[in-house]
C-alpha cells in the first residue's frame, strides 16, 4: 500500500501544486502562482507526499470572526482541497482537511470553517472536522440600470470601506494580503472591487455579473447597487447574495459558533 506523508507545503512543491490546482479547478497559472506566493502571509498549506511528490493539497486561510459575544475569534477557512485522480479513495481528502485545520490551529485559529463545494459534502465535513451549516444565504437577480455612481477600488481602499460599513456588526475580517489576492481574483475573471452608491461590492463575470459580496450603507438598497454595478460594467444583469436564515446552506462552522446574521461573504467559492 502507498505510504503517504502529510506535511506542510514547501516552495519546491509550487510547480506540482500549480499542476494539481489547474487539473482540479481549472484556474489560470498566474492566479495560482499569486496565491502560493502570498500564502505564508495569510494561511497555511498541507500536502500529501508520495515518494517526494505532492499528490494532494489543502489550504487554510486566516480570518478573524469579529463581534462574537464581545470577542474576536481567529478562524481557519479550509480551501481548495484537491487530490490527484489516481490517488483518490484512500482518505486523502479527509486527511488533508484535518491537516490543514491542524496547521491553522498552530497559527492561532480558534474556529475552523469551510464552504463545501456541493450540498452532499456538508455531512462529510461535519464528520471529519466537526463543522455543520452555520450560515445561509439567498441569491437575487436584477436587471442592469444606472441608478447609482460606481467606481473601482484598490484593495486597500476596499478593505477600509468594508470595515467602516461593517463596524458594530458580527462579520469576518480579512487582512490586507488576502484582500489583495481577492482583488486579483475578481479582476482576473472580469470584475474587481467597487464603491457603489456608498456601499462595497466584490464582483466578477464576463456575461452575467456575479456579486460575491454586497454591503449596503445604512438605508441603502442592495438591489439598486447590484443594478447599477451591472450597468457600469456593461452587463445585462447581476446576481447577488444576502444573508438569510431560510436560504441555501453556506458556511459550515462549529455548532453555535456564529450568529445567523454573521456577515461572511468573501469565501472564494
Amino acid at each position: 500500500m502507498a505510504e503517504y506523508v502529510l506535511r506542510k507545503y514547501r516552495e519546491e512543491d509550487f510547480p506540482r501544486l500549480t499542476e494539481l490546482w489547474q487539473d482540479t479547478f481549472g484556474d489560470p497559472e498566474e492566479l495560482i502562482s499569486a496565491f502560493l506566493r502570498r500564502l505564508p502571509a495569510f494561511g497555511a498549506g498541507a500536502v500529501a507526499d508520495l515518494e517526494g511528490q505532492a499528490v494532494g493539497a489543502a489550504y487554510a486561510l486566516e480570518g478573524l470572526c469579529s463581534g462574537l459575544a464581545g470577542r474576536d475569534a481567529p478562524c481557519g477557512y479550509i480551501y481548495a482541497v484537491a487530490v490527484s485522480p489516481e490517488h483518490r479513495h484512500h482518505g486523502l481528502g479527509a486527511a488533508l482537511s484535518r491537516k490543514a485545520a491542524e496547521l491553522a490551529r498552530l497559527r492561532g485559529a480558534q474556529l475552523i470553517c469551510t464552504l463545501p463545494a456541493e450540498e452532499s459534502l456538508y455531512p462529510w465535513y461535519e464528520k471529519i472536522l466537526g463543522v455543520s451549516c452555520a450560515l445561509r444565504r439567498r441569491s437575487f437577480k436584477v436587471q442592469a440600470a444606472p441608478l447609482l455612481p460606481c467606481r473601482k477600488l484598490e484593495a486597500e481602499e476596499y478593505l477600509y470601506l468594508r470595515e467602516k460599513l461593517l463596524a458594530g456588526r458580527p462579520h469576518l475580517r480579512i487582512g490586507s494580503e488576502l484582500t489583495d489576492f481577492a482583488e486579483l481574483f475578481y479582476r482576473r475573471f472580469g470584475g474587481g472591487l467597487y464603491l457603489c452608491g456608498g456601499g462595497a461590492c466584490a464582483a466578477y463575470g464576463d456575461r452575467e455579473l456575479v456579486i460575491r459580496e454586497l454591503i449596503a450603507p445604512e438605508g441603502g438598497s442592495p438591489e439598486a447597487m447590484a443594478a447599477s454595478l451591472a450597468a457600469c460594467l456593461d452587463r445585462d444583469s447581476a446576481k447577488y447574495y444576502l444573508p438569510s436564515e431560510t436560504g441555501e446552506a453556506y458556511i459550515s462552522a462549529p455548532e453555535n459558533s456564529l450568529p445567523p446574521d454573521f456577515i461572511w461573504n468573501l469565501s472564494f467559492d
